[in-house]
């Protein structure tokens, strides 16, 4: 009666189907005697899970032909509707009791047998399928280990892109779970696995060189790649084992080449910081060399990668790979390619730039320096005995704002003197007309005062503008500039 319904127009026979439905759920339950079933924990399980096969809640299943009948619909269908309604049942079967997910996976495995036919069941299915799967871990604690396996195989075969989108997704959400994920996932294969796919993916973006192919599968395929970014990040966080065997695989040159795209930049600055663990000197040559070498629109990059650097410059062990990397050298040719960012007009692509975004760039570049000098003797020694205050200076000068071609006039009259603070204060809180080329001088002096007091690594202005120009966008221009 219930795969008569397939095929059926929204809201035709729905209420029928769904009673039938809940009939045979209710059924499952129904029974003289518990069932007697024995099967295998496979190990490792997380800490926290718990079996007691030996409570009992009155809602275990009893009746496995009914559960048999749901699974054969369920197998036979491609309605939409009949599988989701299926799989609902089943996880309401499970809510009764968590001892039914084990009495039904150790007698007719239904979630084992779903996951080989589930690529060929509508998306929505799919994705209620895996989040189904996903409360297994979520919810119960436990480690499907066999369940796993089958999907590792699903995404290995990727016959259907969706669907392996939504399988990855699943794992990633299992592998935030618990650390004890980083040890499963590698000793089952799957990060070998990722790793090896990421590999050809790699090749693939190298050979096309940026060059766009179009096709109604892409917009899957990057994002699979985006999420299997995601799961390697998440399982080399905290774990130097995994690190090292994606270093050993040869995986550092392929993992650098998702840098350039800003969809895959978080996750692959993930795994870079986290290989800074094992070998600052490789991570500073990769953000450094990246640094030297993106071009003057990709402003966004640049952000990206200093912050990045900030991270890591946070430990003192860093700072000497840096300056042997030639960390100083690299952010000040930075300043130094911004020749005439800040002159009024801006000169080259700096004008679609725009200020506040040429004076971020600024900022985190002095922020990387002030933090490779910040209690370190030796860079400090370095940096004055190379001159570098003195090239800094020069790449600041050059960046227009502190010479202007013509005259200016300006109707300001100053009654009395005043402290830095005091004139900064004017220049951003006040209606007193600065021009925005005096104003940007008072920025970068701002940040060279902050830079001599050693606190500009500590600050995070530009992260707080952003948040309340969001804020403001939605309570109006009411609130005054703020100055670091």
């Amino acid at each position: 009666v219930a795969s008569r319904c397939e095929g059926l127009q929204q809201n035709e026979g729905e209420h029928y189907l769904d009673e039938i439905l809940d009939m045979l759920t209710c059924l499952t339950t129904c029974g003289k005697s518990e069932l007697k079933v024995s099967g295998n924990i496979e190990h490792p399980q997380l800490p926290y899970f718990e079996f007691e096969q030996t409570r009992s809640s009155g809602m275990t299943v009893k009746n496995l032909q009914a559960v048999q009948v749901l699974q054969s619909i369920f197998q036979k269908s491609n309605d939409q509707h009949l599988c989701g309604r299926i799989l609902a049942a089943i996880g309401t079967i499970w809510a009764w009791d968590a001892m039914n997910f084990f009495l039904l996976e150790w007698t007719l495995q239904p979630i084992n047998q779903f996951v080989d036919i589930i690529h060929f069941k509508p998306h929505p299915v799919q994705v209620q399928f895996f989040k189904l799967v996903e409360s297994i871990v979520l919810d119960m604690s436990y480690v499907p280990h066999e369940i796993l396996k089958k999907i590792q195989n699903l995404i290995r075969e990727n016959i259907v892109p969706f669907c392996t989108l939504v399988a990855v997704r699943c794992l990633l959400s299992m592998t935030r779970k618990d650390p004890l994920f980083s040890d499963i996932f590698r000793d089952s294969g799957l990060f070998g696995l990722l790793l090896a796919l990421l590999r050809k993916q790699a090749k693939i973006l190298r050979k096309s060189a940026g060059t766009h192919l179009p096709g109604p599968e892409e917009g899957t395929e990057k994002e699979i790649n985006a999420v299997m970014l995601k799961v390697v990040a998440a399982l080399t966080v905290n774990s130097v084992r995994n690190t090292v065997v994606l270093k050993d695989y040869g995986m550092v040159p392929y993992i650098k080449i998702f840098l350039d795209d800003e969809c895959y930049r978080s996750a692959t600055l993930s795994i870079l910081e986290q290989l800074s663990v094992i070998n600052y000197e490789e991570y500073m040559r990769i953000i450094i060399g990246a640094l030297c070498s993106s071009t003057q629109g990709e402003l966004q990059l640049k952000l990206d990668l200093l912050k990045s650097l900030l991270r890591i410059l946070k430990s003192p062990k860093s700072h000497s790979a840096f300056r042997t990397c030639s960390g100083f050298n690299g952010l000040l040719s930075l300043l130094s390619d911004m020749e005439g960012a800040l002159q009024d007009p801006p000169v080259g692509l700096w004008t679609a730039a725009g200020q506040n975004c040429i004076l971020e760039l600024v900022f985190y570049t002095l922020q990387g320096i002030t933090a490779a000098l910040h209690l370190d003797p030796v860079n400090s020694n370095f940096f004055q005995r190379h001159g570098l205050f003195d090239k800094m200076a020069e790449d600041l000068g050059s960046l227009g704002c502190f010479w202007a071609q013509g005259e200016w006039q300006m109707p300001l009259r100053l009654e009395k003197t005043r402290t830095f603070a005091e004139f900064l204060d004017a220049a951003f809180c006040s209606s007193e007309p600065f021009p925005m080329w005096l104003k940007n001088c008072i920025w970068i002096l701002s940040f060279l005062d902050h830079m001599v007091k050693g606190t500009l690594h500590l600050k995070s202005y530009f992260e707080k503008k952003k948040s309340e120009a969001s804020r403001d966008d939605l309570e109006g221009p009411q609130a005054q500039t703020e100055y670091p």
